[in-house]
């Protein structure tokens, strides 16, 4: 099974050097970083991985301002695209939450839940309409959450793909095809097999040929 990663970067705010007193920024642009609002996002990111260091707002800063000063082609009024592809993980995560089918690990649930409310109910450190910054924050918390949850997004992610694929085996609808976690490791199990299969025979078109109801669930 594929591990996702992202496919742009986002500059490690982590990382970035502080400046000294009186020079050290809370401003991006015209965005006060408040320190109330920063707190909130360090509350959230030490509650999904606690192994990362609080973030300064000159830290955020620094990342913001890095965003800003590249150039690319598409719309300035937009995030960045580190930033929309991070976004848009925070929506698939949204999604896995409400996909009744699908169960949650634990652990995975409640880091999911406390990234999904910051998301959600968080606006105060950077305005979502900002150009080429808005959602920001939202990103660097995904981006803190990427180590403890990007099996369970990829695991999802498969899921959704052998769902389909047995849905349309079986002629339903996969809107109202019932698949279960359960469902999906059987599933995976026989692909494995299938492909280990494929492997020993040599036979690059073999997939193609096989009667693939051998993915049916039971």
């Amino acid at each position: 099974m594929k591990v996702f990663e992202f496919k742009t970067e986002l500059p490690l705010v982590w990382y970035e050097m502080e400046y000294t007193n009186p020079h050290r920024r809370t401003q991006l642009g015209e965005i006060d970083l408040r320190d109330a609002a920063v707190d909130t996002l360090n509350e959230a990111i030490s509650k999904i991985d606690d192994s990362y260091s609080s973030l300064t707002a000159d830290q955020i800063a620094s990342c913001g301002r890095e965003l800003i000063g590249k150039q690319e082609i598409y719309n300035a009024s937009l995030p960045a695209a580190c930033i929309l592809e991070r976004f848009k993980t925070a929506g698939f995560l949204d999604m896995m939450v409400k996909d009744g089918d699908w169960s949650i690990e634990d652990l995975a649930a409640y880091k999911i839940q406390v990234l999904l409310d910051y998301v959600k109910l968080h606006e105060e450190l950077i305005p979502h309409d900002a150009p080429r910054v808005g959602h920001l924050d939202d990103a660097i918390l995904v981006q803190a959450s990427w180590r403890s949850l990007r099996e369970e997004i990829a695991s999802y992610a498969d899921y959704r793909r052998l769902r389909k694929l047995e849905a349309d085996l079986q002629g339903k609808p996969v809107q109202s095809f019932r698949y279960f976690r359960d469902n999906w490791l059987e599933s995976r199990e026989a692909e494995k097999a299938l492909l280990k299969h494929q492997r020993e025979v040599g036979m690059s078109s073999y997939a193609s040929q096989v009667n693939l109801r051998v993915f049916r669930v039971h």
